[in-house]
C-alpha cells in the first residue's frame, strides 16, 4: 500500500514537471524567436504567467520593461557600435524595436558613450538636437525624481516625443510616439 502511494506521487510530479516544461516552451516560443536576431548579450525574457516583455541588454547596460498594452514585441533590431561625429570620438548603440499590437508602438533607444563630461544634460540635448537639425522646444523636467530633458518633433520626426537621460558616461535617447510611453519604460528600466 505504501508503496503503491509513493509511486503513484512519483508519477503525479513527474507528469506535473512534464506539463510545467511543456507549458513554458510553448510560451516562450516567440522570445526564442526574437533573440535569435541578436547578439549575445542582449535578450528579450519573458514571464512565465503575466506575459510581461523585458529588454535587457547587457553590452550597454540597461533593462526595460516593454509596455503591456503592446502584448510583447514583433520586431527588435540591435545596432553595433559606431562612432558619431557629434561629440570628438563618442561611440553610439542602439535598439529599434516595434510592439505587437496598439498605437505608438514604434520605440528606439539610442546610447551615447559620452567623453565630454563638462556638459549638462541640457547642453548634450541642445547639442543633439541642433546637429541632427531637429525642430521643436526643449525642456527639463524630472519624472520621478530622474532629471530629463524632453522634446517634441514633428517637422522630421512625424510627431515623435524625444527624451534624453544621462548616467555616468551614458546619455540615453529614447524616441516614441507616446510620451506615456517612454515614462513607464524610463521609471521601470534600470538605467
Amino acid at each position: 500500500m505504501r508503496r503503491k502511494i509513493i509511486v503513484s506521487l512519483l508519477i503525479i510530479a513527474f507528469l506535473v514537471v512534464a506539463g510545467g516544461s511543456f507549458y513554458w516552451w510553448q510560451n516562450q516560443q516567440d522570445v526564442r524567436e526574437i533573440n535569435k536576431t541578436l547578439p549575445e548579450g542582449i535578450k528579450v525574457v519573458k514571464g512565465l504567467f503575466n506575459k510581461e516583455y523585458k529588454v535587457v541588454n547587457n553590452i550597454d547596460g540597461y533593462e526595460f520593461n516593454v509596455p503591456k498594452a503592446w502584448e510583447g514585441i514583433e520586431k527588435i533590431e540591435y545596432v553595433p557600435e559606431e562612432e558619431e561625429a557629434i561629440f570628438d570620438g563618442t561611440k553610439v548603440t542602439g535598439i529599434g524595436l516595434k510592439g505587437s499590437r496598439g498605437g505608438a508602438t514604434a520605440f528606439s533607444i539610442d546610447v551615447y558613450l559620452v567623453n565630454k563630461l563638462d556638459l549638462e544634460l541640457i547642453e548634450y540635448a541642445k547639442e543633439i538636437w541642433v546637429f541632427y537639425g531637429l525642430d521643436g522646444e526643449l525642456k527639463e523636467e524630472k519624472i520621478n525624481g530622474i532629471p530629463i530633458v524632453k522634446g517634441f518633433e514633428e517637422k522630421h520626426l512625424m510627431g515623435t516625443f524625444v527624451y534624453f537621460l544621462k548616467n555616468g558616461n551614458n546619455l540615453y535617447i529614447i524616441n516614441n510616439g507616446s510620451e506615456e510611453f517612454i515614462q513607464e519604460i524610463i521609471l521601470n528600466g534600470k538605467w
